[in-house]
C-alpha cells in the first residue's frame, strides 16, 4: 500500500516550526507495516491545498493529513475536503456538545468562529478528538483513502492511536507483511558498521538493511517483506543471529531501548549502585542517567566538580597528582571514580574530565580530548577519547563512552 502524509500550515513553510507530525506519523505508520513513499507540506492557501490532495490522492492509496481544523479563516482544510468530495461542511453535533460542555466548564463564552472546528464535510467517517475540540474525519478522494486530523500534536497522535490506526491497519491487511528490527550500534562509525554488515542481506528475498545515525550511536534496520508473514519472521530471525553475531558487543540494545536504560537494567539485575563523578559534562551523564524510572534504584549521586580544588575538597583527587598530570588525565579521573566511589558507598564510581571547547586545547592536549574511568570491585577501567567536534558532541559521547565502558564491566563481571 502506497502512503501519502500531508502536513499543512503557514507556519511550516516559513520554518517557524518543525515538522514533528510527519516524522511521528511515518514511524508510526512504520510499526503498523506500511511504508511511507511521500512526504508534502503546503501553506494555508485554498489553491496549494487543492492541489496538493489531488496529488496525493491521485499517487497514494492512503493519504494522512494533519492542520487546518482550527477556529481561524485561514484554517480551510474542512471547506476544501468537502469541496473535493462535493460535499457541504456539516457541523458534528457530539463534537458541538463535547465543545460546550467544556466551555461551560472552565467559563469560556463561545465565540462564533468556534463553530468552524466542530465542522466536517457531509457524509465523513468522523472521529471524536479525545485531546481537544476539533473532530477528525476520513473520505475517499479518488482511489485514496484520506484521513484528516488536528495540527496540534498531542491531539492529533491520540485521534491516530485510538481511531485511524486500526482503520489502517484494516487497509494493510491484505498487502504485503513487513519484519523488522532495530540495533542500537555504538563504539564505531557507520562506515564500520555498514562494513561489518557487508552482503548480510545477499540472498535473502525482500531483506534489505538501513542505517541512521542519530550522534553518537547509529540505528541498524533490518526489514524483511513477504507476503507470508511467518516466513518473513523467519528470515529476519536468521538475520538477527547473524547481525548480533557480526556486531558483538557493539550492538547494545535494541527497539527503543537506551544507553542508559540498558546500564540501568544491568546495575539493578546485579544489584549493584553507581556515583559519577563529572568535569567536563557537567552533570550531563547523571541526568542520562535518571531519565531512566526507577533509577533510584541503583543511582546514588553524583559530583560536578570543575574547579581542581573542588576535585581534592569533594573527591579526594590528591594536589601532586593535579599538579604532575593536570585535570585532565587518566591519573586524575582514576582518582575521582575511586573518590566517587568511596564518598557515596557504591559498587562503581564512573568519572568524565575532558576539554570540550571551543577554547582551552594545547598541542598536548586539543579540544575533543576527553579521559574516563570505571573504578569498581574488579579494579579500574580507564578510556581516553579524541573527538573534534562540537561542545555539545564531546560531552554526549563522553557520556556513552562512560556508560558503554562501566556496561562491558557489568557483563563481564556483574
Amino acid at each position: 500500500m502506497q502512503a501519502e502524509i500531508l502536513t499543512i500550515g503557514d507556519e511550516l513553510c516559513r520554518g517557524e516550526i518543525v515538522d514533528t507530525n510527519s516524522s511521528w506519523l511515518a514511524g508510526r505508520l512504520w510499526e503498523l507495516g506500511v511504508v511511507v513513499q511521500w512526504m508534502t507540506s503546503c501553506r494555508d492557501d485554498a489553491e496549494d491545498m487543492r492541489r496538493a490532495f489531488r496529488d496525493a490522492a491521485g499517487r497514494a492509496e492512503l493519504v494522512l493529513v494533519s492542520g487546518g481544523l482550527g477556529p481561524t479563516e485561514d484554517d480551510v482544510t474542512v471547506d476544501i475536503v468537502a469541496e473535493l468530495v462535493s460535499a457541504q461542511p456539516v457541523v458534528d453535533p457530539p463534537s458541538l456538545e463535547r465543545m460546550q460542555r467544556r466551555f461551560e466548564r472552565v467559563g469560556y463564552t463561545m465565540t462564533p468562529n468556534n463553530m468552524r472546528q466542530v465542522r466536517v464535510p457531509a457524509g465523513a467517517e468522523v472521529f471524536a478528538n479525545s485531546a481537544g475540540l476539533a473532530p477528525s474525519f476520513g473520505v475517499t478522494i479518488g482511489k485514496a483513502r484520506v484521513f484528516c486530523m488536528p495540527g496540534v500534536p498531542r491531539e492529533m497522535q491520540a485521534i491516530f492511536n485510538e481511531s485511524v490506526a486500526s482503520r489502517v491497519l484494516a487497509m494493510a491487511a491484505g498487502g504485503e507483511r513487513i519484519a523488522k528490527s532495530v540495533y542500537r550500534v555504538f563504539g564505531k562509525g557507520e562506515s564500520h558498521i555498514d562494513h561489518a554488515l557487508t552482503g548480510i542481506v545477499a540472498g535473502v528475498p525482500g531483506a534489505t538493511v538501513h542505517f541512521q545515525v542519530v550522534f553518537p550511536e547509529t540505528l541498524v534496520k533490518l526489514v524483511v517483506r513477504d507476503a507470508d508473514g511467518a516466513a518473513a519472521d523467519a528470515r529476519l530471525a536468521r538475520l538477527d543471529a547473524e547481525l548480533r553475531e557480526r556486531l558483538g558487543e557493539l550492538a547494545y540494545g535494541s527497539g527503543d531501548e537506551s544507553m542508559s536504560g540498558v546500564v540501568g537494567r544491568h546495575l539493578r539485575e546485579h544489584g549493584a549502585t553507581l556515583a559519577v563523578a563529572e568535569s567536563c559534562t557537567g552533570g550531563m551523564l547523571g541526568s542520562l542517567l535518571t531519565d531512566i524510572p526507577g533509577s533510584s534504584d541503583y543511582f546514588k549521586g553524583g559530583f560536578i566538580v570543575y574547579a581542581n580544588e573542588v576535585k581534592e575538597r569533594e573527591l579526594g583527587v590528591r594536589a601532586e597528582t593535579l599538579r604532575a598530570h593536570g585535570a585532565v588525565s587518566r591519573e586524575t579521573v582514576e582518582e575521582m571514580a575511586a573518590g566517587a566511589r568511596a564518598r557515596l558507598d557504591t559498587t562503581y564510581g564512573a568519572a568524565i574530565s575532558g576539554i570540550a571547547g571551543p577554547g582551552g586545547g594545547t598541542p598536548e592536549k586539543p579540544v575533543g580530548t576527553v579521559h574516563i574511568a570505571v573504578a569498581g570491585p574488579h579494579g579500574t577501567k580507564h578510556k581516553h577519547i579524541l573527538w573534534p567536534g562540537t561542545r555539545e558532541q564531546i560531552r554526549r559521547l563522553a557520556c556513552y563512552w562512560a556508560m558503554a565502558v562501566l556496561l562491558k564491566e557489568l557483563k563481564t563481571h556483574g
